[in-house]
């Protein structure tokens, strides 16, 4: 009895060997091969595999070839005997020859080849120069690789919108060899399928080469929500190679609902289209069009600064205790444009924060834009130098452009500080400012005193585009500034001390306050070369004082080369 027990058991156990290999070998396909060339004792390793050239045929003696060349007496058959290793273990030895067959192990995990070796007649056979080689190639079994993703339509879905989930698996063999009886799944979660039955959540193929994909579709609802909730799909993918062995993969993706606010509206109202002297009114509404009683409102506004409130001013925040399902509240104000756009001035949202089932939530209206038409004038105010040598002319150029899509009737207006006189040219102009066209006039002034001059902003006055004859806006330019010299002057030289002060790249003394000739002069040290001006503005800059272009100026002009070579002289 014991030993029909044994014999049994031996019986079971060669019938599961036998089992585990039984494949059809033409489907066996090989993955990339690691090649090398081999001289005795030389190995080669394709991960556990390693083949090792033990043994090359005898060498035998040479012959001088009338060429001078040294070849084997009697030509040599190539071939190498070879071992094999797994994991350091010796599995086979077998010798290979040219045009021989690759060796195959029993179980088709490894593949070895010999591509090439040695001529017959090569200097390698010969005794003093032994060293034949063999070409070898190692590859193992190529393996499958599955690869499963889950991927929807959107990323965020919105409750109560009538939406679906349209989710897609996507199954790819991104391996060496190809895949059968591959078996899909899709977990849906706590989602639900739209319709039909959870078999469509299974999908089958019968075989994935490499590099080969399939893909299926599952329709979901999106569910009824109240607060936002993350769902999460995963799918996972099993599948078999030419010996019955399983591989397996999975992939998720996490989902976003969000509820729809329809419960709650925001608006804020305002006309689209109004012209610069006309009022628009403001209009907020918050509506409660749920199911639910909204609670705790609190309304916030702005108004942009190009517009201003036509009546009291306004604290832009309302507080609404409650919100009943069904009702509407709501404000509303004036504002008047302040300057024309064609374009469209943009209209501040305005926001809310409220309750729901005791969880704070937050609205805005939508953005919106007002096209202000009117005239739109830019005034410039240029002049020609804005450094001067004493008595010298200058050109004051006043420049008007309306950018609006209205013309309009424009009296500009200038004017000159003092000790500065009008050489030629008008003050004024009065003109019809067109869309999109520039106009403007010069004159031409001078200052008779030195010093540093801002001239006044000039002034345009423009009717309303109803041209009822008042004045309806006022434009000034920028307050140009110039500097006046005197080319007879010469310039201060400088003392010891400011001899010893560094000087920057540019020229310009490291220290303002040890050099008076710097060029950023305190008005205590312009009053020192200039003498006292009214003129001299404490917020201007001068300029740097240029070489003064005036008859009988050489000899000056010597004395500060003079000057400025002894202190260089002197460093």
């Amino acid at each position: 009895m014991r030993r029909y027990f044994v014999i049994l058991f031996v019986f079971i156990l060669g019938v599961n060997q036998a089992s585990a290999v039984i494949f059809n070998p033409d489907d066996i396909e090989w993955a990339s091969a690691v090649s090398g060339t081999l001289h005795k004792g030389g190995t080669l390793t394709n991960g556990e595999y390693m083949v090792k050239a033990a043994q090359f045929p005898a060498g035998v003696p040479g012959i001088k070839t009338i060429n001078g060349d040294i070849v084997p007496e009697t030509d040599v058959d190539p071939m190498v005997y070879l071992e094999i290793y797994k994991n350091g273990m010796l599995l086979k030895e077998f010798v290979m020859t040219v045009g021989g067959e690759a060796y195959i192990d029993p179980d088709y995990e490894v593949k070895v080849s010999a591509t090439s070796f040695s001529a017959r007649n090569a200097k390698e056979w010969v005794l003093e120069f032994f060293d034949p080689w063999a070409a070898v190639s190692i590859q193992k079994r190529a393996l499958p690789k599955l690869e499963v993703t889950v991927t929807t339509d959107k990323s965020t879905y919105t409750s109560n919108n009538a939406e679906i989930i349209t989710a897609t698996v996507n199954v790819k063999n991104t391996g060496d060899a190809f895949s059968k009886n591959i078996d899909a799944t899709l977990n849906i979660g706590e989602l639900k399928l739209r319709g039909g039955d959870a078999s469509q959540l299974h999908n089958s193929y019968l075989r994935l080469n490499k590099g080969e994909s399939k893909s299926f579709d599952v329709i979901l609802v999106v569910p009824d929500l109240i607060d936002q909730k993350s769902y999460s799909l995963s799918a996972s993918v099993k599948g078999y190679d030419v010996k019955e062995l399983g591989y397996n993969a999975s992939g998720s993706l996490s989902l976003t609902v969000s509820p729809k606010q329809n419960y709650f509206g925001i608006s804020k109202a305002v006309r689209d289209r109004i012209y610069l002297q006309d009022y628009a009114t403001v209009r907020i509404t918050i509506a409660n069009g749920g199911m639910y009683d909204i609670y705790n409102i609190h309304v916030t506004d702005n108004m942009s600064d190009k517009f201003v409130l036509s009546s009291s001013p306004t604290p832009f925040a309302w507080d609404i205790p409650l919100l009943k399902p069904g009702e509407e509240w709501g404000t509303g104000y004036s504002i008047k444009p302040t300057e024309a756009n064609i374009d469209g001035w943009t209209i501040p949202v305005a926001s809310a924060t409220f309750t729901v089932n005791n969880k704070p939530y937050s609205a805005s209206s939508s953005t919106m834009k007002i096209v202000v038409n009117g005239p739109r004038l830019q005034l410039n105010k240029t002049v020609s130098k804005p450094v001067v040598n004493l008595s010298e002319d200058v050109t004051v150029t006043v420049s008007v452009n309306n950018i609006g899509n209205i013309g309009i009737k424009t009296d500009v207006k200038d004017s000159l500080p003092d000790d500065v006189s009008l050489v030629s040219g008008q003050l004024s102009q009065l003109n019809f400012s067109e869309p999109g066209k520039a106009w403007g006039f010069s004159y031409i002034i001078r200052m008779n005193k030195e010093g540093v001059y801002e001239l006044p902003s000039a002034i345009a006055n423009y009717t309303n585009v109803e041209y009822r004859g008042f004045v309806r806006d006022v434009k000034s330019s920028e307050r140009p500034i110039i500097k006046v010299i005197d080319p007879n002057k010469p310039t201060p030289a400088p003392t010891e001390q400011s001899s010893q002060t560094q000087v920057s790249p540019q020229g310009n003394p490291g220290a303002s306050q040890e050099n008076p000739a710097s060029s950023q002069r305190t008005p205590g040290a312009f009053q020192q070369l200039f003498g006292d001006s009214s003129n001299i503005s404490s917020t201007s800059t001068p300029e740097p004082t240029p070489t003064p272009i005036t008859p009988g100026f050489d000899i000056a002009f010597a004395v500060i080369v003079l000057i400025f070579t002894a202190v260089f002289r002197r460093r």
